[in-house]
């Protein structure tokens, strides 16, 4: 009987280490094929990566395929898809070609029937979605238009349904909405929780213009109570998938004269100019700690790495932490009016936003690739932008949109205020 309980658990400390490993380890394969279409052969570059653990930036990577396209000319068209695949191999069964010497376009279909991809187009610069050419190419559209005949289809291809609901003081989109989508809107006597099937409004005691020292931590909207006039003694605190709102009490009041540094490890940080100290606020545990004062250096996050910076360099600079990744030089040499990267080392990309000929252009590079820029959209003026997973939200005059590469570029709120008030008005969460 002893001998059979070590044997149990040895295997089970086997299964423990072997799952541990996995999990911290990627596993990545490369696999290359050729399909010949139209006596033309290309050559596929099928990269596999399941998901795994990032000790570097502890964050999960999520399971993805990185595909290049070669043709004999030398024109290399790539993408990818994320998800949870399985890892088979040879994915693409075959490939719908257009090619007019100025431009070539691929369609990709896919052993399993999925229709994960929009028709991609290069020219000698850049790749583009069909989305971003859309009506400015007859060729192109009847190329589409043709694929949709032989009975394949992609959202992107399909009009977006813009009717419109008046709700207050704004107008939304219904039909644009995703599932599990909760935004938050800020109308000042108080904030507007919307989701594809319904809204519901969060009074406050009082208006205020400016969403002040609020904060999201992952579906928790936390917001303090405007109640006075210059300090506050309390957050509410407003989880996004109930619709229940609690309260988290301060030890001591909390000037306005205030900011956030940021978000860590689900704590909030925030300076008190006015009372000179630091605070960390832990919203699940409902701990508020002094972690920095006159006296004592304050805590600074650059680069996923905790350093410690004199109280008076910490307010003096307005020191906000520094979450975002360090840029590769290759890409600051478009000269973008600014890049961000999103997601992991396999399964992210990085967005520029470049100016030319007075549009700015957003542009996708993936990580995993830096020669190549996809177009996705175009806008004339862009501001508050946020990402969740590969979507992009953003405010352009009067109204929020979504970027999504199933869908293209689709309106979600107009709301007035966008043009005028120049702190962000809405959050989003997905609930995924």
């Amino acid at each position: 009987m002893k001998k059979m309980f070590s044997i149990v658990v040895i295997l089970l400390l086997l299964y423990i280490i072997s799952q541990t490993i996995y999990s911290y380890t990627r596993g990545s394969r490369v696999t290359k094929y050729n399909l010949v279409i139209d006596e033309v052969e290309y050559q596929i570059k099928e990269n596999f990566t399941s998901g795994f653990k990032n000790r570097e930036t502890n964050r999960f990577e999520k399971s993805n395929y990185y595909f290049e396209i070669n043709t004999n000319d030398g024109a290399v068209i790539s993408f990818k898809m994320v998800g949870d695949f399985t890892g088979k191999r040879e994915l693409i069964k075959n490939l719908k070609i257009y090619d007019d010497n100025n431009m070539m376009c691929i369609y990709p279909i896919f052993k399993d029937e999925i229709h994960a991809v929009d028709v991609i187009c290069k020219d000698n610069e850049k790749q583009y979605l069909f989305g971003s050419l859309k009506g400015q190419n007859n060729n192109i559209d009847d190329f589409v238009a043709s694929l949709k005949k032989e009975g394949h289809d992609h959202p992107s291809w399909n009009d977006a349904n813009n009717e419109e609901k008046k709700v207050e003081n704004f107008i939304m989109y219904p039909a644009n909405f995703i599932e599990d989508q909760i935004i938050t809107l800020w109308l000042y006597k108080g904030f507007s929780k919307i989701t594809k099937e319904s809204d519901r409004m969060f009074l406050f005691s009082q208006e205020q213009y400016k969403p002040l020292l609020t904060s999201m931590v992952n579906q928790y909207y936390v917001i303090p109570d405007y109640g006075k006039d210059h300090k506050f003694e309390r957050f509410f605190v407003t989880n996004l998938l109930t619709g229940k709102m609690d309260t988290l009490k301060m030890d001591k009041p909390i000037s306005y004269d205030s900011f956030i540094q940021g978000v860590v490890d689900n704590k909030i940080y925030l300076i008190d100019k006015n009372e000179k100290a630091q605070y960390s606020i832990d919203i699940y545990s409902k701990r508020v700690e002094i972690t920095g004062d006159e006296n004592n250096n304050t805590k600074y996050y650059d680069h996923g790495k905790w350093e410690s910076k004199t109280f008076f360099e910490t307010i003096d600079n307005t020191l906000l932490f520094n979450v975002q990744e360090n840029i590769p030089e290759k890409l600051k040499s478009y000269n973008p009016l600014y890049v961000d990267g999103v997601g992991g080392t396999t399964d992210g990309y990085y967005y520029l936003y470049i100016k030319e000929n007075n549009i700015i252009n957003v542009y996708r590079v993936d990580k995993q690739n830096l020669d190549i820029l996809t177009l996705l959209f175009s806008v004339s003026s862009i501001k508050d932008i946020q990402y969740e997973s590969s979507d992009i939200y953003f405010v352009k005059d009067d109204t929020l949109f979504m970027y999504r590469d199933e869908l293209g570029v689709r309106p979600l709120i107009k709301y007035n205020e966008f043009r005028f008030n120049q702190d962000k008005l809405y959050n989003v969460y997905i609930n995924n």
